[in-house]
This record gives C-alpha cells, sequence and structure tokens, in this order.
C-alpha cells in the first residue's frame, strides 16, 4: 500500500536536488489527504509508476503539463536504499 511505502526507509528533503535514482516519491491526491499514489525516482528529472495503461515514464518537470501536476502533489520522498 502507498501508505506503508510512507514510513519506509529514512526521510528524504522533497527537493529535486536532494533525489538520488531509487528514492521513492510520495504522492497525494489532495493536500493533506495522505498518500495516495507513489513513484520511484529514476533520475533526470523522471520517476516510473503504475498507470491505468501499465508502468509509466514520467517527469518532475514545472514546463511540462503532466510534470507541473506530478510536482503540485509532490508531498514526500523515501530513501529505502542507503
Amino acid at each position: 500500500m502507498s501508505r506503508d511505502q510512507a514510513s519506509a526507509g529514512a526521510e528524504v528533503t522533497p527537493v529535486i536536488d536532494a533525489l538520488r535514482p531509487g528514492d521513492i516519491l510520495l504522492f497525494s491526491a489532495r493536500p493533506g489527504a495522505g498518500v495516495t499514489h507513489v513513484g520511484m525516482y529514476v533520475g533526470e528529472l523522471k520517476f516510473i509508476h503504475s498507470s491505468s495503461r501499465g508502468v509509466k515514464l514520467s517527469r518532475l518537470d514545472p514546463q511540462d503539463a503532466e510534470g507541473a501536476y506530478w510536482l503540485d502533489r509532490w508531498v514526500g520522498a523515501r530513501r529505502v536504499i542507503p
């Protein structure tokens, strides 16, 4: 469950420069709603996550409409692999 992954490993400051490949990204559908979706950061502003059509590669890029969507919902990051 996504809420279980929200407490795994060590907390990472939720800024792009602090991320490393393998970090878990935590997203919330609504502010204060808790974690509802997770992805794994793969580097170069990209992360993989599940979608209704299988595994998807998305970007954390404010210049991209989809990337801005995810940035607005990004609530945290965890590092499971040190």
